[in-house]
């Protein structure tokens, strides 16, 4: 629960209603008293001078009110706990509730002058792992996530991806489906235990053996920053620093989440428990994809629009991988407003015929197919028009393989080879650059990568020498993709 210094009090508010044991309690009614500390950032509405960005305690108060005086309750314990439930489901802003309940006509037979019950509660947040192996995986995280959301002291926050990994464990058989999910709730550590061991009883899944298959699996990671250790319960959980099945995940949704045992970042246990890269990123024409003839043809296309007449292909190569823009001022001498139309006109060939004048490279499938299956996360970072490319990835059947695509935006907004970089980081949630390592075929891609803080290994198959990538930095130069992806397994 987030301990907040800032407090709205309420005291004394008086009110008539029926709660007790005793039949005339119920039937006649007495006066209780309500003390209220309701715990929110009041920062802002301090600055602003707006009630809305505060709490109003006279909605509090009339809330309350009429709460208790149209419910009633044998015991003060229950009125307590079900009005301050209700103000902290009603109220937002209200991140913790410290309410009390006096009642001086306690009809007990002695003298006493008030009998009173105090408690505190407020919103956890909790972080949850969840996963399944069996059936329709997906569709066991779905029904267990709506689950969730249809709890009314539960609220759903941010949901990571959903990520296909191995068993873990050496029991259960079949890829699991795993990922991570926020909550904030109202329940306690085992309050909440016990409606997640419900919801998976609702998918039907079976206790029968430690770390076997399930239809579905919600586990507890994080409840606040408490520590607990019961036969029941452990928090944190006690073997996630050695589960990259739920650290990757959770790294998605919250990197710099503490770990109050082991005192370090989630993205901390990461990095430890991996000791390697584990994103790679490919360039497109000249790594995955030999596209000289349409490239090419297409650039001969443009210039002879322009009165420009360059037979030889070769001559060509280097419309392969910068933008066509720059290319075409360039080289050629255009100002921005005729490179933009060059640009234009040789898109008019492309789109319709030169997109797939194209070949893989040799071993481009099998590299793709066998890091994958050693849990690399795979993206494609792009100077072409991002369509282009997932078109060409389909083309070839290999768009599976790849978590995201990435390439130029039509409108220029994204162009540069760095650009690219930086929007393919921010989709796949790279918070740690290092993790990641770019694969290219030009100094354009090095030079990219460097800017973005990341590694780039050149290839010399493709449009690139092994010179100008060696010039420009490359961390390392490889002759096939198959010599790439080894060498990445050893970083």
């Amino acid at each position: 629960m987030e301990d907040y210094m800032d407090k709205i009090i309420i005291e004394n508010l008086e009110l008539f209603a029926n709660h007790g044991v005793f039949p005339e309690e119920t039937k006649l009614g007495q006066k209780f008293l309500i003390n209220m500390e309701l715990y929110l950032p009041t920062r802002k509405a301090g600055y602003s001078d707006d009630l809305t960005e505060s709490v109003n305690y006279g909605e509090v108060s009339h809330f309350v009110t009429e709460f208790l005086t149209t419910h009633t309750y044998k015991l003060i314990e229950a009125a307590a706990e079900q009005t301050a439930r209700a103000v902290l489901l009603h109220f937002p802003l209200i991140q913790k509730l410290k309410f009390s309940i006096h009642k001086p006509w306690a009809p007990v037979g002695l003298p006493l002058s008030d009998v009173a019950v105090e408690i505190e509660r407020g919103w956890h947040k909790v972080y949850l792992a969840f996963g399944s192996n069996m059936g329709d995986r997906r569709k066991y995280i779905e029904d267990a996530v709506e689950e969730l959301r249809n709890l009314e002291d539960c609220k759903v926050g941010k949901v990571s991806d959903i990520l296909e990994t191995e068993p873990y464990g050496g029991v259960a058989e079949g890829a699991f489906f795993n990922g991570c999910l926020e909550l904030r709730t109202l329940y306690t550590p085992e309050e909440l235990l016990e409606k997640l061991h419900a919801i998976e009883a609702h998918g039907n899944r079976e206790r029968k053996m430690r770390w076997g298959s399930r239809t579905i699996d919600l586990d507890i990671l994080f409840y606040d920053d408490e520590v607990i250790s019961t036969p029941e319960l452990t928090i944190p959980h006690i073997d996630m620093a050695n589960r990259l099945f739920v650290l990757e995940p959770l790294c998605e949704i919250a990197p710099y989440l503490w770990h109050p045992v082991l005192k370090k970042t989630v993205l901390q246990m990461k990095q430890e428990l991996k000791g390697r890269k584990d994103i790679v990123l490919f360039d497109l024409d000249g790594t995955i994809t030999n596209s000289k003839e349409g490239i090419t043809k297409c650039a001969q296309y443009a210039l002879k629009a322009y009165g420009i007449d360059e037979p030889d292909a070769d001559k060509l190569e280097f419309f392969i991988g910068p933008p066509l823009k720059n290319t075409f001022m360039e080289h050629y001498g255009m100002d921005e407003e005729t490179a933009v139309a060059a640009v234009a006109k040789y898109r008019e060939r492309y789109h319709p015929t030169g997109i797939f004048e194209c070949s893989l490279f040799d071993g481009v499938e099998d590299a793709l197919k066998s890091l994958k299956r050693k849990g690399y996360r795979i993206g494609l970072a792009s100077s072409k028009p991002e369509e282009s490319c997932r078109r060409i990835l389909e083309h070839f059947h290999i768009l599976s393989y790849f978590d995201e695509v990435v390439g130029a935006t039509m409108d220029g907004r994204i162009d540069s080879k760095y650009e690219v970089l930086q929007e393919t980081i921010k989709r796949m949630h790279i918070y740690d650059t290092t993790e990641a390592v770019l694969i290219g075929d030009t100094r354009f891609d090095v030079s990219g990568a460097k800017e973005a803080h990341m590694d780039c290994i050149g290839i010399t198959y493709g449009f690139g020498t092994k010179e100008e990538l060696q010039e420009a930095g490359a961390k390392a130069i490889c002759d096939s993709i198959e010599e790439a992806a080894e060498y990445i397994e050893r970083l």
